[in-house]
């Protein structure tokens, strides 16, 4: 339609020049001009170009969201972040993860598309060992934002260090209780439990590492373990032994009777032991050896004989005749799985 009005006017025009040349100038040419102008507007009207749609800009950078806890000993992570409400929803829009490592540019980790709400959760975000600077940022047809805020992880799988100070191991203590004093990671959190009666204790390393605990002892033997696990979830554990009572194992030996006459030889000697642990308590179990020795006369020596509930054990023999003057010894050792050994003597008299 616009070529044909376009095609009149030109064939008007030509017409009024025509009555120009036979001196008929007048309202046609005019009115042609006008006509002319009308029509050139109506055809960049309609051959003009509609406006492109622009797309939004990202004027906003994402937010990451920082763990509670920076360090782990897990590979992967699950990554939160807010998107800018503008790009809600929107396709072609994606979100990048950057990741810096120690002395490393950062490098594009992963990228996911902007979902239908403003939080993004972007499962298995794998770690590498040690110190990872994670950001974020988004990219669509309106170019790039800038980056987030950086949030970081610590990726830690070493075992911590876990090293008592006090007490020492296998000591012994007349007290009601122990503190137990160690160092480890810091920010760790140890824990302790006596196996003797069942007290435990949960404490944290301070930022040296050190920390202690107070635990109420048994009597006799007790075990405390003590595990710690450091921020990132790695553990460590040792054991400590003490023992709760005199502090020793006491050895007490009698016999029937101390004094002998030569000439009344032989004559029957009992001796017996009574084994008391550290904890004043009679040990039971404990083996014990008996020997006499007399002058002129072979030693005797017994077999190993255990201590009764009671803690006493028992050993009969015969002094013969033939013994000299001299002084002898009854002696016996003992030993016990718990409490190490002891030993106790009583002299005989030959006259």
């Amino acid at each position: 339609m616009a070529q044909v009005a376009l095609v009149a006017v030109i064939v008007s025009l030509g017409a009024g020049v025509l009555w120009v040349a036979s001196g008929a100038v007048g309202p046609v040419i005019s009115t042609a001009v006008r006509g002319f102008g009308s029509v050139i507007t109506s055809i960049g009207t309609v051959v003009a170009s509609p406006e492109p749609t622009t797309a939004p800009l990202i004027a906003d950078a994402p937010t990451i969201v920082s763990p509670d806890e920076p360090y782990t000993n897990a590979a992967t992570v699950d990554v939160t972040v807010h998107v800018p409400p503008a790009v809600v929803g929107l396709d072609g829009y994606v979100v990048h993860l950057w990741v810096t490592l120690p002395d490393q540019d950062p490098k594009d980790l992963v990228e996911t598309a902007v979902g239908e709400t403003s939080t993004l959760v972007i499962p298995g975000v794998e770690l590498a060992k040690g110190r990872n600077d994670i950001q974020a940022s988004i990219t669509g047809p309106g170019g790039e934002s800038e980056r987030s805020a950086i949030a970081t992880w610590v990726r830690d799988t070493s075992k911590p260090k876990l090293t008592i100070i006090s007490p020492k191991d296998n000591t012994s203590t007349t007290k009601s209780s122990v503190t137990v004093k160690g160092k480890t990671q810091p920010q760790s959190t140890v824990h302790l439990r006596n196996d003797a009666n069942g007290a435990s204790a949960t404490v944290d390393a301070d930022a040296d590492g050190l920390f202690q605990a107070k635990l109420a002892l048994a009597a006799g033997s007790n075990t405390i373990a003590v595990t710690t696990t450091d921020p990132a979830g790695n553990g460590n554990d040792v054991t400590l032994t003490i023992r709760k009572g005199l502090g020793k194992l006491v050895v007490s030996l009698t016999g029937s009777a101390y004094t002998f006459k030569v000439s009344k030889l032989p004559r029957k000697l009992t001796l017996d032991v009574v084994v008391t642990g550290p904890d004043g308590k009679p040990v039971a179990g404990a083996m014990a050896v008996f020997t006499i020795s007399v002058p002129n006369l072979q030693v005797i020596d017994s077999s190993q004989i255990p201590t009764g509930s009671d803690g006493t054990a028992t050993f009969s023999t015969t002094i013969p005749a033939g013994a000299g003057l001299q002084p002898g010894l009854a002696t016996v050792w003992v030993t016990t799985d718990a409490y190490g050994q002891g030993t106790d003597r009583q002299v005989l008299t030959f006259k």
